[in-house]
Order: C-alpha cells, then structure tokens, then sequence
C-alpha cells in the first residue's frame, strides 16, 4: 500500500470517526431531537430528573393535589403515575410517556430557574433555549 494510499484511508477513518461523534452529540443537546421519556425509553438520569423536578414544581405551585415524586433521577411507577396526571391536568393523552407536547407543557408550567418559562401556570408559553431541562426534554421548539 503506497504512502498516499495510507493517508487517504486515513482521512477517511478519521472524518467517519468525527461524523459519528458530532452526530451523537448533537442529537442529545437538541431538544427537538431529544428521546422520548418514559418506560421502556432510553432514559437518561438528567432527563428524568428534569421531568420529575418540574412536576414535582407544578404541583406545589398550581395546588394540585396530586403527590410530589422523588426525585431521584430513575424512571419508575411513580413518575410514570405524576406524568399522566400532569398530562391530564394539562388536557394531553394520558400515556405516561414525556413526548413533544407533554415536553412543552412542562417547559411552560415548570421551574424557572430550569426551564427558562416566567409565566403563570394558567398560560401557554415557552421556555428559553438556555435553560437546562430545554437539553433533555422532547418539545417542539
């Protein structure tokens, strides 16, 4: 194999090796890419964290009477419960799965200080890029 040969393949192995690289980074940090949250998901302790904290936040502040969950960053039977409740407070499909538009409804209802959102909880608004949970939660924005 000439040395002209050797540098080319190189090249190669090293742009394919750098493609797939950029590619999983980039589609963990977009969120309109984000995976879906839920059981059997590829979950990830951030991501669940953020569901868990900003619900855990919607239910102090709209007083509902639904339980506060741990948050503790593992996707279980009590988030699973706390998102459909959420879901169906918020009039989406009780499926207990963190999709696009239950994304967006806890972008808009959830902690500020993660999701960017300054509203009351009774209007429909987004969250700001820059926030935190906007990295791992599913939106369309």
């Amino acid at each position: 194999m000439s040395f002209k040969s050797k540098i080319v393949k190189g090249g190669i192995a090293a742009a394919m090796t750098g493609a797939a690289l950029m590619g999983v980074a980039t589609s963990a940090s977009a969120n309109t890419g984000a995976s879906y949250i839920g059981s059997g998901k590829p979950n990830t302790g951030a991501a669940v964290w953020c569901v868990q904290h900003n619900i855990n936040y919607w239910i102090v502040k709209s007083g509902s009477d639904a339980p506060t969950i741990a948050e503790d960053s593992t996707f279980g039977p009590a988030t699973q419960a706390a998102i459909k409740e959420f879901q169906g407070e918020m009039g989406l499909s009780q499926d207990g799965v963190v999709g696009p538009r239950t994304g967006n409804a806890i972008m808009s209802h959830g902690d500020p200080y993660y999701t960017g959102s300054n509203m009351p909880n009774d209007a429909w608004h987004q969250g700001t890029k820059s926030a935190y949970c906007y990295n791992y939660l599913p939106t369309t924005w």
